[in-house]
């Protein structure tokens, strides 16, 4: 049967066809188990199904035999339309955002690294009772998403770490807590910490505050470091982590069949389907030369093409349609990003634009991602935050948001644009923020305040309501102490000068008087 050209022609239909087999609206409310009122709107074309009703909407379908009749611009392709599926939770995907411990169940293609992982732990457990192992892979390796559902999870659920005690310490925990509590009890603790090159990136003094900890944290347990490629010369030349360093556990690219394990088995581990032309042309996208060799970064990519396909879908089926509709691995990041933000109110995009900008910072050359406090999120700013974390470009955990993927920052335009016109903005942000971080870590030591206001380079910056805004709580209330106490101190100053210029003024009018006494005396003298 050839598709109808519209969606009225194909909702009159399904009406149809209900008649045709002489069922109420009642009835088909039954079929699709739903309520009458939707199942009527569906029939006179009034509305149609939201993703998440669409799996209700194909069983109609499938009992009137028409899912094959389905036109192509049936579903709403919008970011209000993909939003209800994206936030129903029930993807098999997860897009930009690494997998945590609780998604091992989602987690394929990595396996024998994970076993690679969960062997070396044992090893150095058996032969030194803890010390510390470095992961390495450069960004878009899974390297994230390896060491939580792969290590965490699988490994210590069902694999070689069963019984062992095992938890993950961000790297700025561990800053707050040097030295934190762990379960269990030696030799079988297991501590992962990620993401160490943003330690790395710190200031001086709490870059080695981390490393203190970290040693001290591997002198207890067996201790495994996420590093990002790019850091290994810096991670190297600290004695710290030289040792680990030296011999680390290099992630090479997925393999075709990663990949395929990749898009195959979240699918079908939730009863949907994928069509071996997608499967076919996925895989071509991401090798694209004659050696089969996988494009750097390409896992991301893959898994955020895959959530927007998934979404655009009919909910039972991936096709090679929908992956045209979602735009192709290299466009779905730009295209999923540009939905969210266009969909936002005005105000709501201004928010965005500031929000993201406190979510970048500058390192040297390079911009990494920073956490943000979700406590510092004002309530204009929430409703550009929650749209993107439902698009999975935005992570919440443990009371931060983060951006989910560096890849964000290289495949979003606009968001490059921002960054582009800020750059000035955001390097002298990072040197307050290093000002700041040297002050907090010292215990808000006056000694370490820095007279801001009477620096050139943040005294024009500050002065502007746009810049304050971009400053976190901790950051304000640096640059309010040190207006109080340089304000204070230059008082005191003022004082002082105030007080030697009186005391100079006293001593020369003394010294007048003395002059003018010695004159008379002499005076007297001589006439005696």
């Amino acid at each position: 049967m050839p598709a109808p050209a519209s969606r009225q022609e194909f909702a009159a239909l399904v009406n149809d066809a209900r008649r045709r087999q002489h069922l109420s609206i009642r009835a088909v409310a039954r079929i699709a188990e739903v309520p009458a009122t939707t199942a009527q709107g569906w029939l006179n074309g009034k509305h149609f199904p939201t993703p998440a009703l669409r799996g209700n909407y194909l069983k109609l379908l499938d009992h009137l035999d028409l899912a094959d009749a389905v036109p192509r611009d049936l579903w709403d392709l919008t970011w209000g339309g993909v939003e209800p599926a994206l936030k129903s939770g029930r993807s098999p995907y997860l897009g930009l955002r690494p997998f945590r411990v609780a998604d091992q169940a989602l987690f394929f293609g990595r396996e024998a690294l994970s076993a690679q992982i969960a062997s070396a732990v044992v090893e150095l457990a058996e032969r030194d009772g803890h010390g510390m192992l470095a992961v390495v892979g450069p960004s878009g390796s899974g390297k994230s998403s390896l060491l939580a559902a792969g290590v965490l999870g699988r490994e210590v659920s069902e694999g070689a770490l069963v019984g062992w005690h095992a938890t993950a310490i961000p790297v700025i925990r561990l800053l707050a807590t040097p030295r934190p509590e762990l379960p269990g009890e030696p030799p079988h603790q297991l501590v992962v910490v990620d993401q160490v090159e943003e330690a790395l990136a710190l200031p001086a003094a709490p870059r080695q505050q981390f490393l203190d900890a970290l040693a001290a944290l591997a002198g207890r347990a067996v201790v495994v470091l996420g590093v990002r490629s790019e850091a290994f010369g810096t991670a190297g030349s600290e004695p710290v982590l030289a040792a680990a360093m030296a011999a680390p556990i290099l992630l090479p690219p997925p393999g075709l069949d990663d990949l395929r394990d990749v898009i195959l088995h979240p699918a079908e581990s939730m009863g949907i389907a994928v069509d071996d032309d997608l499967l076919r042309v996925l895989l071509a996208e991401l090798a694209p030369g004659p050696d089969d060799r996988v494009a750097p970064g390409a896992l991301p990519l893959l898994s955020n093409a895959l959530l927007l396909i998934w979404a655009v879908s009919n909910g039972r089926r991936l096709t090679l349609a929908d992956h045209h509709t979602a735009g192709g691995i290299a466009r779905a990041v730009e295209r999923l990003a540009e939905q969210v933000y266009l969909s936002l109110e005005p105000a709501q995009k201004a928010a965005a634009e500031r929000m993201f900008l406190r979510l970048v910072r500058v390192s040297g050359d390079s911009l990494v991602r920073e956490t943000l406090p979700l406590s510092e999120v004002d309530a204009s700013t929430r409703p550009a935050m929650d749209a993107f974390v439902a698009a999975r470009m935005l992570t919440t955990v443990e009371g931060e948001v983060r951006i989910s993927h560096q890849a964000l920052l290289s495949h979003w335009r606009r968001l490059q644009e921002w960054l582009a016109e800020h750059r000035d903005d955001l390097s002298v942000l990072e040197k307050l923020r290093n000002a700041a971080e040297v002050w907090v870590s010292s215990d808000r030591d006056p000694a370490a305040l820095v007279p801001v206001r009477r620096l050139g380079l943040f005294a024009p910056w500050l002065d502007r309501s746009s810049s304050k805004r971009l400053l976190t709580d901790a950051e304000r209330e640096f640059v309010a102490a040190s207006d109080e106490y340089f304000t204070r101190a230059g008082r005191a100053d003022e004082a002082e000068h105030r007080a030697l210029a009186r005391w100079k003024a006293a001593t020369a009018v003394l010294g007048v008087l003395v002059i003018a006494l010695a004159v008379v005396v002499l005076r007297l003298l001589a006439g005696g």
